[in-house]
């Protein structure tokens, strides 16, 4: 009698009953599986973070991502904008995906990303703010490349800041062109930026 209503109570005990599914399984199908099941879990976000940081499985990192995007909080963001200084390109790029389908909250760590000694992590920070759509951004993006002293972040910021159409960037694509003299690269692409607002 104890051992039936122990086996009621854990399901997972109950004869025939399938395990449930762990995220370092050996089979990704399963680890699929333990994705969808750990988002609804209070340390989803830490969990799948720290999947996503050690996973090489396409199909898995996909769902991951999806289902971190899903949670659409401030720690989801926050612990996927982790994931943007990763060696491996694809979680990196994944990570942006994730992030635009947050702006609400994505926008909020544009400032600190913007600070990372990393120049591919600020680098990210502008390809994101390019991509959420919100009006902020493009204050952000002028501040930034006020201080900026990378040629190819600066790179990225003049394609951005073209992109915004205002008026009052163009001193500051000019100042870009100015910081790098030796940089021809750079000049043509702040150049195009500035025509580009100039032809509205």
């Amino acid at each position: 009698m104890k051992t039936s209503q122990k086996a009621q109570e854990d399901p997972t005990q109950a004869a025939g009953a399938m395990p449930l599914p762990e995220l370092d399984d050996a089979d990704p199908m399963q680890r699929r599986r333990a994705v969808r099941m750990r988002a609804n879990e209070p340390d989803a976000v830490a969990a799948l973070v720290g999947l996503l940081a050690r996973e090489e499985d396409n199909l898995v990192r996909q769902t991951a991502f999806l289902e971190l995007a899903a949670l659409n909080s401030d720690e989801a963001a926050l612990g996927v904008s982790e994931l943007l200084s990763a060696a491996d390109p694809a979680l990196r790029n994944g990570a942006l995906e994730a992030l635009s389908t947050m702006p609400e909250h994505a926008v909020r760590l544009l400032e600190p990303l913007g600070y990372c000694p990393d120049p591919d992590v600020r680098i990210f920070a502008v390809l994101l703010a390019n991509e959420l759509h919100v009006e902020s951004t493009s204050d952000w993006l002028m501040a930034l490349a006020e201080r900026e002293d990378d040629a190819n972040v600066c790179s990225n910021l003049a394609e951005a800041l073209g992109g915004t159409g205002r008026q009052d960037v163009l001193p500051i694509l000019q100042s870009i062109i100015d910081k790098f003299p030796q940089e021809p690269f750079l000049a043509f692409a702040a150049e195009t930026a500035m025509q580009r607002i100039r032809e509205g």
